[in-house]
């Protein structure tokens, strides 16, 4: 016999989809859609919610609560729901552990959570190490951002840092060059890279603040053309990450 969740349990993912602060203190998060769902390591589920009609048409899924398709659409985050959404574990990261690569990403104060996707996603791919942040940056469990890495957030360490200064002298200690995307900096096809390196980019309407500047090994720009006098956040990234 199918299982209908009571309302407390709908009231928890509810929670989990609209607040950092309840994904914080339960150390867990939402992501929905059959293709997010595929990627997320089976130990990582909690437990997994579908619709009737998703149930009917995909009748090998496992899950541990059904609901009525208008039911699933007013739990969903998402306008057009497919049907099926887990309740997963967080990952827990130390920076320590993450210094022994070649790629990184430093991420200070990035806002929108789409960029933020988008650049875990494109780390990915570019075989970054890992991506790390400062407390200012937009919650990486948010689901806006999880659907953004399509996957990735399942694959790519990353980690959130009390102390960005620190952590970018502990990765200068341990070898690793920094660059730091800069208006000003020296353009990005006359620099040879460091073999081991990790590339900064700040907020999208302040930049990286003075004290990071400061760090860096080097203030780097991406030339441009025309009229334009900057890029999104996750383009540069992107420039960046795929810099051989």
């Amino acid at each position: 016999m199918d299982e209908t969740p009571g309302i407390k349990k709908i009231k928890e993912v509810r929670a989990l989809c609209e607040r950092g602060s309840s994904r914080r203190k339960t150390g867990l998060f939402v992501t929905e859609g059959e293709r997010s769902y595929r990627e997320i390591p089976p130990e990582d589920i909690v437990s997994t919610y579908v619709s009737e009609s998703y149930k009917k048409e995909h009748p090998g899924t496992a899950y541990d609560y059904v609901l009525k398709d208008s039911e699933f659409l007013k739990l969903a985050d998402t306008k057009h729901p497919q049907g099926i959404l887990a309740v997963v574990k967080q990952r827990q990261y130390r920076i320590e552990d993450l210094l022994s690569g070649d790629l990184y990403i430093i991420l200070e104060s990035l806002q929108d959570p789409g960029n933020l996707g988008t650049i875990i996603r494109t780390a990915e791919a570019a075989g970054a190490s890992a991506v790390i942040m400062n407390k200012g940056c937009t919650d990486i469990y948010s689901p806006k951002v999880v659907r953004s890495t399509m996957g990735s957030i399942f694959r790519l360490p990353f980690v959130y840092v009390e102390r960005l200064e620190e952590t970018i002298n502990d990765m200068k200690r341990a070898g690793i060059t920094v660059y730091a995307a800069a208006l000003s900096g020296k353009s990005l096809p006359d620099i040879k890279l460091a073999e081991r390196r990790a590339f900064v980019i700040g907020n999208e309407g302040n930049g990286l603040t003075e004290e990071i500047l400061q760090l860096a090994d080097e203030r780097i720009s991406i030339p441009m053309a025309g009229k334009v006098e900057s890029l999104n956040a996750a383009v540069s990234a992107a420039i960046l990450l795929y810099r051989f």
